[in-house]
């Protein structure tokens, strides 16, 4: 077996190594007894890197006594020290040399060797084009592959031997490089997709026929497998081959309890069956039938079965049937048991994680599916609250807009309405309930009911909004209502109102110039004592008085008071009937993605009489 570096702190090696000591690990725990020669990796310097077995039987060193030192101090005899370095150099230079050397044995005797050495990696390259000696340390590689000579040379036989040694070496590190590079390509392909199905796909395309005929994927449930998917390469072109598919996808769920999947979700092992005997095939089903088709789905030949294992927990077995077929052959059961548990844990993380995903999209939609329906009962409960055709007394032509925010938007709770009175006497009302959904529209309900009731007492706007102030602290939680409640007086020709911390009304005189009315207000309904002051203007013919909710005038790009004076210009710029006036403003206000909240809009104009 080859030894892994393990530096002495003493060695006399420098720092900065410690990235060749990894690759030529990685390279050399795989490479094993499979060649009879000595095998030695040195960096440019000569420090001996990694051994193999064999090297230490030749020169009689242990591994510790050779890695971290110097290959030719501690292994040629010490006269020939000087050539053996230009034959370094000429190494580093030229990129391989082979000959013969008389190497020492531990015990000082010598021992004359056939050797080939190759350049294996070659070193970091400054922008001089010229490797400093620091970097050929690190980056360096020489691959030194030695054979004793018999006492008389044995010519080409000893080079054909020699060479022999070093295409099997060289081959095993082709075949590392090949499994690093394969699970660096899985772990990427299957860390791209998180869709289930996908990664199942992914799944059966790396394993299947490198790893077996035929991949199955079983998911555990902590009692019992659930087949969730089965894949032969072959399958397509074969049809006796695509009834076997489904033969075997019928038997997921009635394995035995000594079934190898069991077994290695239980144990969280891998379980290598080398061959399907009836008595293996047996202790897997009751029923004859899945016996014969395990039977022939392995052909004979065996299955290996790995649990899928991620954050600590079994989800799974990835099971594979039949010989596998890499590196020009076949591939017994479990043969690169290594490789396929690599891919087996990174399967498990990719299958967990499309689980997760879809599991938090469905819950997603769900939420989403469930918001739609809030928002169309709530935004059916208050357009069947608002007042579907409000009273139109002869004294004041009124004209309404409401309408919700975008989809994106829960509804609110604004509202607005018309209550006629004592003759010539008529109620305007505009509100916002703070909040969305269904419970602010179903305050609003209550709000708007209550406002009508108080409203028939024909009570002076101060009193009924003390009134209201009531109500919605009595119903608790801490709900909040803005409000303004107006009585228009024909005979007067006046407005009188109260505002419970709602935005300030506009007027649009005759000659058509728009301004706000700055009166004092209270605070919203619920919060405290009211106490919103009373105010009255003068409201002759032909006079516009504009109420609104904030979603008119305030989005994500405009604040309240910049909304507001739009609002006063597009009212001064709007012409024609109420209905007209209506549509001008909510067109000239609206924001380039919609309005994102409730907007209610009330105009009210002073019609023409004969009061006198």
């Amino acid at each position: 077996m080859t030894r892994p570096v393990e530096r002495k702190p003493d060695a006399g090696v420098g720092n900065g190594q410690s990235g060749l000591h990894t690759r030529s690990d990685a390279r050399f725990d795989a490479l094993r007894d499979l060649v009879a020669s000595g095998v030695v990796l040195v960096d440019f310097c000569g420090t001996i890197t990694a051994v193999n077995a064999a090297a230490e039987a030749i020169l009689h060193w242990k591994s510790e006594d050779l890695v971290g030192h110097d290959a030719i101090d501690i292994a040629v005899m010490p006269r020939y020290h000087l050539s053996a370095r230009e034959r370094l150099a000429l190494i580093r230079t030229d990129g391989s040399w082979e000959g013969s050397v008389p190497l020492r044995r531990s015990n000082g005797d010598t021992l004359r060797c056939a050797v080939r050495a190759r350049v294996v990696n070659q070193p970091t390259v400054h922008a001089t084009g010229r490797a400093t000696e620091e970097a050929a340390a690190v980056g360096g590689e020489v691959l030194v592959v030695f054979a004793p000579l018999a006492s008389q040379p044995a010519g080409e036989a000893e080079r054909a031997a020699l060479l022999r040694a070093e295409r099997a070496a060289r081959s095993e590190l082709e075949h590392v490089r090949d499994r690093l590079a394969f699970v660096a390509s899985a772990g990427s392909r299957l860390a791209s997709s998180l869709d289930v199905g996908m990664t199942y796909e992914t799944v059966g395309a790396l394993a299947v026929p490198r790893f077996g005929q035929l991949c199955v994927i079983d998911l555990w449930d902590g009692r019992r497998l659930d087949r969730a998917f089965v894949h032969d390469a072959d399958a397509d072109a074969d049809p006796s081959r695509q009834s076997l598919v489904e033969e075997v996808r019928k038997l997921g769920g009635s394995q035995l309890e000594d079934h190898p999947g069991i077994r290695a979700a239980l144990t969280a092992r891998p379980v290598v069956v080398q061959a399907t005997t009836p008595d293996v095939v047996a202790s897997m089903y009751d029923d004859p039938h899945a016996q014969d088709v395990i039977v022939r789905t392995t052909k004979g030949q065996g299955l290996v079965t790995v649990p899928l294992i991620t954050r600590g927990r079994v989800i799974g077995v990835l099971t594979l049937f039949g010989p596998g077929r890499a590196y020009g052959r076949k591939l017994g059961a479990g043969e690169d048991l290594p490789l396929i548990e690599q891919v087996a844990t990174r399967a498990a993380q990719s299958i967990e994680n499309a689980r997760l995903f879809n599991a938090e999209r469905r819950l997603a939609r769900n939420l989403q599916e469930s918001e739609r329906r809030q928002r169309r009962a709530a935004l059916t409960l208050q357009r069947s609250l608002l007042p579907a055709w409000p009273h139109h007394p002869g004294e004041v032509d009124v004209a309404t807009r409401y309408f919700p925010g975008t989809e994106e938007t829960e509804v609110g709770g604004d509202w607005y309405d018309v209550i006629p009175l004592s003759a010539g006497r008529t109620a305007l009302v505009i509100g916002d309930v703070m909040g969305r959904g269904l419970r602010a529209a179903t305050l609003m309900g209550q709000v708007r009911t209550a406002v009508r009731a108080y409203g028939r007492l024909d009570l002076p706007p101060k009193e009924i909004l003390d009134l209201l102030d009531g109500i919605v602290a009595d119903l608790g939680e801490a709900e909040i209502v803005t409000c303004i409640y107006a009585v228009f007086d024909r005979a007067q020709s006046n407005l009188t109102y109260a505002s419970a911390g709602h935005l300030p009304l506009l007027v649009v005189d005759e000659r058509g110039r728009a301004r706000r009315l700055d009166h004092e207000s209270g605070i919203p309904l619920g919060v405290g004592v009211c106490a919103a002051p009373e105010h009255a203007i003068a409201v002759p013919d032909d006079t516009v008085v504009a109420f609104y909710t904030d979603g008119l005038v305030e989005h994500r790009q405009r604040d309240v008071d910049a909304g507001i004076d739009q609002l006063v210009d597009a009212l001064a710029l709007a012409t024609g009937t109420l209905e007209g006036m209506c549509d001008q403003v909510i067109d000239a206000l609206r924001p380039p993605a919609g309005y994102d909240d409730d907007v209610a809009l009330l105009l009210a104009r002073a019609a023409h009489s004969d009061f006198a």
